[in-house]
């Protein structure tokens, strides 16, 4: 990490920084659902979809919150002028919004298109077997 003490290098750390918030939510989202697909169905009453339901959520927020927390502990610490730092917060709330909300846009949008799949049983809305 090199110190920050100009005007060109913030700006550049910051669109990097929402380049690797994009990273961080498609590959929160492949990671939520490979671990979908490693949960196995279950026979009978089949309440899998809960198990996959709170490993999406946890996984949700590690991803989220620990690429906010990084930003704020880390990388804020390599700004050396509290007005660039004032500056970079900003830009580590939108990337938390990125983060969150490409998270559960892309993960929705995925489900609904395979909504019979484990992925997409997590929503609930399988096939009703009566």
């Amino acid at each position: 990490m090199y110190k920050v003490s100009t005007i060109s290098a913030l700006n550049e750390l910051m669109n990097e920084t929402m380049v690797y918030a994009v990273i961080v939510f498609v590959v929160a989202v492949a990671l939520a659902w490979l671990v979908s697909r490693l949960i196995p169905w279950e026979g009978g009453k089949d309440r899998s979809y809960v198990k996959r339901r709170i490993a999406f959520i946890i996984i949700g927020i590690v991803a989220v919150l620990g690429f906010w927390l990084y930003n704020d502990q880390v990388v804020m610490n390599s700004i050396s002028k509290p007005g660039f730092q004032a500056m970079f917060s900003q830009c580590n709330l939108k990337c938390l919004g990125i983060t969150a909300g490409g998270y559960l846009v892309l993960s929705l949008i995925i489900m609904f298109c395979f909504r019979y799949s484990k992925f997409g049983s997590i929503l609930g809305l399988g096939r009703d077997k009566k």
